[in-house]
């Protein structure tokens, strides 16, 4: 009856020990992915954006073909400093959960993430205003209040 009890009881705890370290190992990975699968959905979300404002403003095809290839290559350049945003992030929650919390270097890495968002929003700006000056007056009016309603659908800093 003891043995049986011991047996029960390891075999218990095991299957215990194991579950709760297949569970951190999912929590991590999860962690790992949702940053990917955000930016995945986010690009997603403006691809579909893009389309809609494109049939809302009834573009030509020449307008069309241009709007793609500005937005082509506003792509080719976010993709660098997304990948830069998001291994500084990394970093960043490395360095805040450290035994040995360095202040500065946490600030200084902040302040790098902050230059390069700051130069995304600058590169979309130019993309956004060289839309603009492809479209008509009354595409332009369209497309402004399609920008306005874009933004007011955007989450916050710190809001997700």
């Amino acid at each position: 009856n003891i043995i049986k009890v011991s047996v029960l009881s390891t075999l218990l705890i095991v299957l215990t020990v194991d579950v709760s370290a297949q569970q951190r190992n999912k929590m991590q990975n999860r962690a790992k992915g949702d940053s990917q699968e955000q930016m995945m959905n986010r690009d997603e979300r403006q691809g579909q954006n893009q389309h809609r404002m494109m049939v809302k403003l009834n573009l030509t095809d020449e307008q069309r073909a241009k709007v793609e290839e500005i937005h082509l290559n506003g792509q080719k350049g976010m993709i660098p400093l997304r990948n830069n945003i998001q291994e500084k992030n990394t970093q960043l929650r490395t360095l805040r959960m450290a035994d040995d919390y360095d202040e500065d270097t946490v600030h200084a890495l902040i302040e790098e993430i902050g230059k390069l968002k700051t130069a995304m929003m600058v590169m979309r700006t130019s993309h956004q205003q060289q839309i603009r000056e492809l479209l008509t007056e009354e595409q332009r009016i369209k497309f402004d209040v399609h920008q306005q309603n874009s933004m007011k659908r955007q989450p916050r800093f710190g809001m997700k």
